[in-house]
């Protein structure tokens, strides 16, 4: 899992994400509780780090990220393997 962190350094993940903390994007915690138990969440994840997503956690979306599939599916593996955190209630 060292490995997947350092590529989500290198191709910058961590400029708009945090392990347990919003920053721009939702706290990678947040997507690994969203996910948890969906038999998708793999293909789902690695697909939006690939092709970019829109309306799923709110207005900001996520453009594609210069990645390869393999490591789309390297990050959203590290990613889902976080340790879910439910996030705050909207107010």
């Amino acid at each position: 899992m060292a490995k997947a962190k350092s590529l989500a350094e290198a191709k910058g993940c961590f400029a708009c994400h945090q392990v347990e903390a919003k920053v721009v994007g939702p706290a990678f915690a947040w997507v690994a509780y969203k996910y948890k138990g969906d038999p998708k969440a793999l293909s789902t994840v690695s697909h939006a780090i690939e092709h970019g997503v829109a309306g799923v956690w709110g207005g900001m979306p996520m453009p594609a990220q210069n990645v390869t599939p393999e490591q789309a599916k390297e990050l959203a593996s590290w990613v889902l393997a976080q340790k879910p955190i439910a996030p705050p209630k909207a107010s």
